[in-house]
């Protein structure tokens, strides 16, 4: 039962974030692609919000929605463990995981203040709360991969898609600098990993329901040291 609390709330949490993602992409895009010039021009890292770097203009509420979706997946991080695997981190991949949280506080709260300001705010240590950000949780969700099973693995594998690291030597490539409504792609694929993750709880759910549990538990109590 605690398994399948934790993935619906990882999963409910991981749909706002994606969700949001897409918004913002949307703020980036929707006005400025309905003419081929003005969508290329748009193209420009300029607009660029995960996350704002000098030189930077700012594309509507591109930043803080993008900022928020990032504060959003930050309440799920610490417990991608868990939900995917069914087991608690060891002590390396905790380790990583606090530092992967951090980075990714540090450049959600300075895409926000970014967005909310209309310039470019830093985050905190600068270039290396960005680099942990961008390797961190990808390396983490590959082995955390590894160790799940069924929907789980495929939320997994999927969350890896939709991280920025692999977007951006993937489907953030545009024929300019940046493909047009990538971080609408990034959100919808997270959208899905949470509709897998939602699946595997049910999915667990009913098997501890079904005949074979009653089994399975007297099976297991007979065994147990008296």
């Amino acid at each position: 039962m605690r398994l399948r609390m934790i993935r619906l709330w990882v999963a409910v949490v991981l749909a706002a974030s994606g969700a949001l993602m897409v918004a913002a992409s949307w703020q980036r895009w929707a006005g400025s692609c309905s003419g081929a010039e003005a969508c290329a021009s748009r193209q420009d890292h300029l607009f660029d919000f995960l996350p704002p770097a000098e030189p930077w203009e700012q594309a509507g509420s591109a930043a803080q929605l993008g900022g928020m979706s990032l504060l959003v997946f930050a309440l799920a991080l610490p417990l991608l463990p868990w939900a995917l695997t069914g087991r608690r981190p060891g002590p390396f991949s905790a380790i990583a995981l606090l530092a992967s949280e951090l980075a990714l506080v540090a450049v959600a709260v300075a895409t926000l203040r970014s967005g909310l300001s209309g310039v470019v705010v830093a985050p905190t240590l600068g270039g290396s709360s960005v680099a942990v950000w961008l390797i961190g949780p990808p390396v983490l969700l590959g082995r955390f991969a590894v160790s799940a099973r069924g929907w789980a693995r495929a939320s997994s594998v999927l969350l890896i898609m939709a991280t920025p690291l692999v977007a951006s030597v993937t489907y953030a490539i545009g024929e300019y600098d940046t493909r047009p409504w990538w971080e609408a792609v990034s959100g919808s694929i997270t959208v899905t990993a949470a509709l897998c993750l939602l699946v595997a709880a049910v999915r667990r759910a009913g098997r501890s329901h079904g005949p074979d549990a009653s089994i399975n538990a007297e099976v297991g109590s007979a065994t147990q040291p008296r």
